[in-house]
């Protein structure tokens, strides 16, 4: 009895489920169901452009969607083109691995103001994200510029506005965006830590890549020296490097067209209370207002000093929730579920389940994990069971148009083409473009040619 499941979702978690849920059974069939054309999730569209190493896990997960008894149904969106119901009556078990889809909000006055956004936003647009806010003209105007939050996600942020377009080579960063970057009139970066330093989040080769720019002068507020420098889980090398950093006040900044390299400024012990708007124009933020922290008996507290930091663009890296577009209830950020199960037949995987934590091994681990279960709680149905269907009837009919595996291929191969130099691809920006390539005309789907047999392992 061959039993059918469905991956929503074809980011690192969704590819890691459909590589566990092969192995544990050698019969079953796999449909992955991505709303965008292309897949790899935050792979393809949030890892930043000049981390091709880290990017190029999705040969892995490639070797996953290209298997026999798996097939992509890209452009289909679970929750508007087809239900949670209607999937669950196509297949034997479902596993959601839509990842976490917004920026979370501080929840402070003034976090509407025009050119305040989450790092999420600013990532989606330097990856060519399909459905991006175009931030050209925000990023444009800013001389100053706030990042809040001190993870890796921050020093990307920090790394992407400052680094020397011309050291992008080898990236997958486009020619508009670097255009885009190498027209900017950025004068100042402060990177913000709500704690004392020792509780930072990046890594010692995150920091290292964004202080050793050419085109960066890095300093340390010192008030950030007596911040909990002995509090438990310091990350003692990343802490050591940060505390050698000259003071604010050591070597002035030159600022105006004389500037020779920007200034970038890591403060800890800050906690945002308010934007705060330009006084040129009301609809646009012109600074952050910040609470200060002190350690105090083995915590940070509140003082009854504030700080002002100048601020024409802020950037918010504190972490992703889960927008519950399914209607399934969430909890803390993330779909509710007992240990992956949110009910009968229906599982959760990756960001969506335990939250924007971890590296990709985590969300192999945890896939396989949700996977394992999946196969042991859901029973096999007859072959000519309305369940073992799966969608491709149902999107015939409502004459949805969708990329398979082939398609994308295509897709994959006319960016590689399309890239310069100094480039390794150049993406189809925009739903229209990729579809063109890679789609068959609405109602028809795509024949998908016959493939190899692809080893997942033992």
């Amino acid at each position: 009895m061959t039993r059918r499941f469905a991956v929503v979702g074809s980011g690192a978690s969704g590819c890691y489920a459909v590589e566990a849920l092969l192995r544990r059974d050698p019969q079953a069939r796999v449909d992955v169901i991505e709303r965008l054309p292309t897949p790899f999730g935050l792979i393809r569209y949030g890892v930043a452009p000049d981390h091709q190493g880290t990017k190029a896990v999705f040969h892995t997960l490639e070797r996953f969607l290209g298997h026999e008894r798996v097939r992509y149904f890209g452009n289909i969106t679970i929750g508007r083109d087809i239900s949670i119901e209607e999937l669950l009556a196509a297949y034997d078990g479902v596993i959601l691995a839509t990842g976490i889809n917004r920026d979370r909000k501080l929840c402070v006055p003034g976090e509407e103001l025009e050119g305040v956004m989450g790092s999420g936003v600013l990532a989606c647009w330097y990856n060519d994200h399909p459905e991006a806010f175009d931030a050209r003209a925000m990023i444009a105007r800013a001389r100053r510029v706030v990042v809040i939050g001190s993870g890796n996600v921050a020093l990307d942020i920090v790394r992407v506005l400052t680094k020397d377009p011309r050291e992008f080579v080898g990236s997958d960063l486009s020619p508009a965006t670097t255009v885009a970057l190498d027209g900017l009139q950025i004068e100042t970066i402060a990177v913000i830590g709500r704690r004392g330093p020792t509780h930072n989040k990046f890594s010692l080769h995150e920091f290292r890549e964004v202080a050793g720019l050419a085109s960066v002068r890095v300093r340390l507020d010192p008030v950030a020296r007596a911040l909990g420098v002995d509090a438990a889980g310091s990350k003692a090398n990343v802490l050591q490097e940060l505390l050698a950093l000259p003071d604010l006040a050591e070597q002035p900044s030159v600022t105006g067209a004389h500037a020779s390299k920007r200034d970038l400024h890591f403060h800890f012990g800050l906690e945002p209370t308010a934007f705060l708007p330009s006084a040129t124009a009301q609809g646009r933020v012109g600074a952050v207002r910040f609470d200060t922290m002190a350690w105090q008996d083995g915590a940070y507290v509140r003082t009854a000093r504030q700080v002002v930091l100048p601020a024409d663009l802020v950037i918010t890296c504190i972490g992703y929730e889960f927008h519950d577009h399914f209607g399934l209830g969430t909890r803390d950020g993330v779909l509710e579920h007992d240990n992956g199960r949110i009910r009968e037949r229906l599982y959760v995987v990756g960001w969506a389940k335990r939250g924007a934590s971890g590296t990709i091994g985590t969300n192999r681990s945890d896939s396989h994990t949700v996977a394992a279960k999946v196969c042991a709680e859901v029973p096999g149905t007859a072959d000519n069971s309305m369940r073992n269907t799966g969608i491709e009837p149902l999107a015939r009919a409502r004459g949805l148009q969708w990329v398979d595996h082939t398609g994308w291929k295509r897709i994959n191969q006319a960016e590689i083409d399309a890239a310069g130099p100094d480039r390794v691809r150049c993406k189809l920006t925009n739903r229209g473009a990729q579809l063109a390539v890679g789609a068959a005309p609405a109602g028809t789907g795509h024949a998908s040619a016959q493939r190899p047999v692809v080893a997942i392992g033992p």
